[in-house]
């Protein structure tokens, strides 16, 4: 067994190196290190096998980068490495940078905040097939000073500070959430459950975690790994069917195990073949809205229906495409969408069974990496009374609004703790008892927030 070990060695200004010793036949150690504050802590290092650009093997190192500071950011971040064979002498090198939970390159204007850590790989090139002894890494970044950052508004509270890409209510009171990559199939995230009355977080495993066996992935053609991402599986909260994604992006239903296949949307019918599917918003009984697209800024298709293959909708081609992804009401029969549609930008109703279109209000909506508008109906009239969106003010700066519908009126409930760039992503998902919302985001500012409405300003 090859372990890796793990030193510390001083260094100049911003730069520190990291010795990485392999140890034939010992256990996997690794030892605390002492770390300049204004520089970044190299954590969980390790030597892997993997393929480059043009699928040939070669060997990388990958690891964590924590921010031990409490008041600086790095930017510019970049890490080198030097491979070296026991007689001493320079055999490789290397390059590479912080990544993302996908193991994606930051964009450029990425900086590490206080406190948080991230991702990097560094892909080796090797002059000489002998074998490593160590490898030398060296990491570049430059420190500033971080903002102050504001307090959370009253009846918001933060949770846990991870990349949180899912969050299934249970009841009321109890959920659960996954952590991970959101191209990933779920088996791969990590699973907590939160008790809302304990404010308590506990590892848990998905309820349909041991249902995909090689047999299920076996009848939905999706046994390769490649496959089995793209099939891009979601239960029903609330019923006994998943939905799936087919080669050309049909997308399909079948019960738990995988068998009694139903076509809900062709993917040539709805020229889903060329778009991608991004999010899946659960109704009740079944009922879900598919929203496709492709990066940010760009129109967002989607249709709804049920897990049994009833169309409740258009289909994609035949519904106005959004600017953002689309709120749904929980019988999925009505959606807040928003773009220009005729009556200046803003937000808008559908209504799908009888093609009911009216504008709520005007706004300048966000990009479609923001949560999506949550719509309430009224229990008795069954009618959509108010609905909460994301928005940003005039400083650019995301507030919850809600707008009654009654009145007319847009209100400003609360500040909201995102901080997206064009690539990350917030969702966010109402409770059984419209009482809260838990708004969660992805990237290096990622998080999970609780939202205890009855602690807002009123919206009735």
């Amino acid at each position: 067994m090859t372990g890796l070990r793990q030193r510390v060695r001083s260094a100049r200004s911003a730069m520190a190196s990291v010795l990485l010793m392999l140890i034939v036949g010992g256990a996997h150690m690794q030892d605390e290190s002492n770390v300049e504050d204004a520089l970044p802590v190299t954590e969980n290092l390790a030597l892997i096998e993997t393929t480059g650009l043009f699928g040939e093997p070669t060997q990388a190192v990958r690891g964590v980068l924590r921010n031990p500071t409490d008041g600086l950011v790095f930017s510019a971040i970049s890490v080198r490495a030097e491979v070296y064979d026991s007689a001493d002498s320079l055999i490789g090198e290397g390059f590479g940078g912080a990544v993302d939970v996908c193991r994606a390159s930051w964009l450029p204007d990425f900086v590490l905040p206080p406190g948080a850590s991230t991702g990097f790989d560094v892909m080796l090139e090797r002059y000489e097939t002998t074998p490593i002894k160590r490898v030398e890494l060296f990491v570049e970044a430059q420190p500033v000073t971080a903002p102050a950052l504001p307090p959370l508004a009253d009846g918001i509270t933060g949770i846990v500070d991870d990349e949180v890409v899912e969050v299934e209510w249970i009841n009321n009171t109890t959920l659960r959430y996954g952590v991970g990559c959101a191209r990933l199939p779920f088996t791969e995230w990590t699973w907590m459950q939160y008790d809302l009355t304990r404010d308590r977080t506990t590892p848990t495993t998905h309820p349909r975690a041991s249902s995909v066996t090689p047999e299920m992935r076996t009848r939905l053609r999706a046994s390769t790994s490649a496959e089995f991402e793209h099939a891009f599986i979601r239960y029903a909260p609330d019923g006994d069917r998943l939905l799936y994604q087919g080669s050309v992006n049909d997308l399909l239903s079948a019960s738990i195990d995988g068998q009694f296949n139903r076509l809900i949307q062709g993917g040539l019918q709805g020229e889903l073949f060329r778009r991608t599917l991004q999010r899946v918003i659960w109704g009740t009984e079944e009922r879900f809205l598919a929203a496709y697209y492709g990066g940010y800024g760009d129109p967002v298709y989607y249709f709804t229906a049920t897990a049994e293959a009833r169309r409740i909708s258009p289909s994609p081609t035949a519904n106005r495409p959004s600017v953002i992804v689309p709120g749904i009401t929980r019988d999925a029969n009505r959606a807040v969408i928003a773009g220009d549609f005729g009556e200046g930008v803003g937000y808008y109703i559908v209504v799908f069974n009888n093609s009911f279109f009216e504008k709520l209000f005007d706004a300048d909506p966000p990009g479609n990496n923001y949560p999506s508008p949550l719509p309430i109906t009224d229990p008795e009239s069954d009618l959509v009374t108010r609905v909460y969106v994301a928005l940003d003010d005039a400083d650019g700066s995301p507030r919850l609004m809600c707008f009654v519908r009654e009145s007319n009126t847009l209100i400003d409930l609360a500040p909201l703790p995102l901080s997206l760039s064009q690539e990350e992503r917030a969702a966010w998902w109402l409770s059984p008892d419209d009482a809260t919302i838990m708004l969660a985001a992805d990237g290096i500012n990622a998080g999970l927030w609780r939202i205890d409405l009855n602690d807002l300003p009123d919206c009735a």
